[in-house]
């Protein structure tokens, strides 16, 4: 995320094209006037958008992707390493849960409202439709990421000496975390799947963001203060998504 202040407004293109020695980055343009910061958004299909303030100079949107190329790499690598179709969750389906495997169990019965819920290294969907079988596990996977998300910003909160105005649980494809101008960090609830310690990461992540919001090296100078080993989790997050199954 990169701060810019609003000054006298400019009429930006929809869209516009990065054109470097060994690499073309087109992205499309969506200007606000409520904005006060420039993002990076990477659809699923590698598509690039650039949120920007209104008054932002193309010159410095073109800077801003210039600056974020190794970020645009990754996360396109990862998302074609991806299978483009993942397997329909299924009774017996093993889970991944914060560093645990949790096993899919489905009960059918006709008439019945869905429920989910754990019981041990077991989840339990009990359903009258099969169909709503994907929506009722991700459900119960968001609302333990608020849970889980909320109880470690607080702890590590009280170390960095911040804490987010909201937060919120999104289901991005592209990214694990972001922290917005207004104090709001979102976090996705896929992180769920991931060892602890990669959620811990996304967490020190964006709450260092709340005191440096760009990553200068004052940025991760915070972030190693409360994770030494930062760069050893960022590798592991950002890895092809093994632990990673819907």
């Amino acid at each position: 995320m990169m701060r810019f202040l609003s000054g006298s407004p400019r009429r930006l293109p929809d869209q516009d094209c990065l054109e470097l020695a060994n690499a073309t980055y087109p992205f499309r343009i969506r200007a606000s006037t409520r904005r006060r910061t420039l993002a990076l958004e990477l659809r699923p299909d590698g598509a690039l958008t650039v949120a920007t303030p209104a008054a932002c100079p193309l010159a410095v949107i073109r800077e801003f992707v210039a600056s974020q190329r190794s970020w645009i790499d990754r996360q396109r690598a990862r998302l074609a390493s991806l299978p483009a179709v993942r397997p329909a969750l299924a009774h017996g389906t093993p889970l991944p849960f914060l560093g645990a495997v949790l096993t899919l169990h489905l009960h059918t019965t006709a008439g019945r409202r869905t429920e989910c819920r754990r019981d041990g290294d077991t989840l339990i969907v009990q359903t009258g439709h099969p169909a709503g079988l994907q929506r009722a596990v991700e459900g119960w996977y968001r609302r333990a990421a608020e849970t889980h998300f909320q109880e470690r910003l607080a702890h590590f909160g009280e170390r960095i000496g911040c804490a987010p105005k909201r937060l919120t649980v999104r289901a991005a494809r592209t990214r694990w975390g972001s922290c917005s101008a207004r104090g709001t960090i979102s976090l996705n609830w896929r992180l769920m799947q991931a060892p602890p310690a990669l959620v811990d990461y996304v967490v020190v992540h964006e709450l260092c963001h709340l005191r440096v919001p760009n990553h200068s090296p004052r940025f991760w100078a915070e972030v190693a203060r409360i994770l030494p080993h930062w760069r050893e989790l960022r590798a592991a997050l950002h890895a092809p998504g093994a632990w990673l199954t819907f």
